[in-house]
């Protein structure tokens, strides 16, 4: 009965600690759709008050928060709606699973992000 109580509690752990990973590279995939969405195309704002992305610099600060943390992914960057979608993909360890000769695991995580407009 201890041995099957002690595989559970280590299941339960590595379930966990996937579930932490998960949590990892969605924040990662937010915080570089955020960082995409600060490039508006200040000419086109300016000239017609339409709030639009710049492609070329929002894709790259998305592509470079994701080097910065050690993760890959795709960007795109929807100009006319002035949204951002950010596909994250890293490799992360998990301890327990590599016990278990599973080194690390692949995890995929997408989030968008839209500016925040508010009137004066």
């Amino acid at each position: 009965m201890c041995t099957l109580a002690t595989i559970l509690a280590l299941a339960l752990v590595a379930i966990a600690q996937v579930q932490a990973a998960r949590a990892t590279t969605h924040a990662v995939a937010s915080e570089a759709a955020r960082a995409a969405v600060q490039h508006i195309d200040e000419p086109t704002y300016r000239d017609t008050g339409q709030l639009r992305l710049a492609p070329a610099t929002a894709t790259a600060a998305a592509r470079a928060h994701l080097a910065s943390a050690g993760a890959t992914g795709d960007i795109s960057i929807d100009p006319a709606t002035a949204t951002a979608t950010v596909s994250a993909t890293t490799r992360q360890r998990i301890p327990l699973l590599a016990t278990l000769g599973v080194g690390s695991v692949t995890i995929t995580e997408t989030a968008s992000a839209s500016p925040f407009t508010a009137a004066p």
